[in-house]
């Protein structure tokens, strides 16, 4: 009886163990799929593919930014941020498109079946039209 539970109890500790080493709940890497910038260079919007973990799906996630940006392990999209609504669309570089429209207006062209986090009309003064296709 007390050799049942010793062993019970050790394949739990090993199974805790074990589950703790693997990065199911972790942050994921976030890969720059495409940038442009505004036509004198002041202003510039990227899209981010974040991938998904245990929990989360892959998301993309769109900056509008000076220049010199960087994106750290800690940040989100400032102006939108969608995930493929479980599998609904293929996440990739043509899920999202820009247009600059002028100096300080940004189009952003997405697909429809999108699942959208957030969508902000205006980023560091910068205003942003949208459309669906």
């Amino acid at each position: 009886m007390l050799f049942r539970i010793t062993k019970r109890v050790t394949i739990l500790i090993l199974v805790v163990f074990l589950a703790s080493c693997f990065p199911l709940f972790e942050d994921s890497p976030s890969t720059l799929l495409k940038n442009v910038y505004n036509h004198k260079k002041t202003k510039k919007a990227m899209v981010f593919i974040n991938s998904g973990n245990a929990t989360t799906d892959n998301s993309l996630h769109v900056f509008v930014e000076n220049p010199g940006f960087e994106l750290t392990e800690t940040e989100s999209g400032n102006v939108f941020i969608v995930d493929s609504d479980h599998n609904a669309v293929k996440l990739d570089s043509n899920a999202i498109n820009f247009k600059w429209l002028g100096e300080e207006t940004l189009e952003i062209s997405y697909k429809s079946k999108l699942r959208i986090f957030k969508k902000e009309d205006e980023v560091n003064q910068v205003r942003i039209v949208y459309k669906e296709l």
